[in-house]
């Protein structure tokens, strides 16, 4: 009996030892990673999609969670809820942008919105691409010019004059990107 319990104790701290290891390698590896100067082509090619992401933010503005709940005049004690709750009902979407303390959060494209409300147009391009498009794929897609309206218009600009046909040209695109 205290041979097993010897046996079984040793088993247990060896385990504990792999384990420990395993996450200081992983820890090593995630700070290492953060550590890498990147080369001057890796900052040019982030650099491009971050201009365009600032581009997008500063044209338009953004919205957090808790500033769609004010407008709204939501009581609730979760801030974050309606804007979660348009979210998975797929009405908005978000986009990952760091805060002024450099912590990633969800901010929503303020184009989406009309007097603080999801635009249904909004809604309906959602559902033609489905879960295809990232978050910001889906911005760039809404700011772009789009050879599929009038004037090779931008949809965002087309959102309250016409939104079918931007919801045309989302399904289109949807069609062509699945392909």
């Amino acid at each position: 009996m205290l041979a097993s319990l010897w046996l079984l104790d040793r088993l247990l701290g060896e385990k504990i030892a792999a384990v420990r290891e395993c996450r200081m390698e992983e820890m090593v590896d995630f700070m290492a990673v953060r550590m890498l100067v990147p080369s001057v082509i890796e900052l040019e090619m982030a650099q491009r999609p971050a201009q365009r992401h600032a581009r997008i933010l500063n044209e338009f503005g953004c919205f957090s969670a808790e500033q769609l709940a004010d407008a709204n005049g939501s009581q609730a004690s979760n801030r974050a809820a309606l804007a979660d709750n348009w979210r998975k009902r797929r009405q908005v979407f978000a986009v990952p942008h760091p805060d002024k303390a450099a912590r990633d959060r969800d901010v929503y494209p303020a184009f989406q919105f009309e007097n603080g409300k999801p635009i249904k147009a909004v809604q309906e391009v959602l559902e033609a691409f489905g879960g295809r498009k990232t978050p910001w794929k889906l911005a760039l897609w809404f700011t772009s010019n789009n050879g599929g309206l009038p004037g090779s218009a931008r949809p965002v600009d087309l959102l309250a004059g016409d939104p079918d046909a931007v919801v045309r040209a989302a399904r289109r695109d949807a069609e062509g990107s699945a392909a």
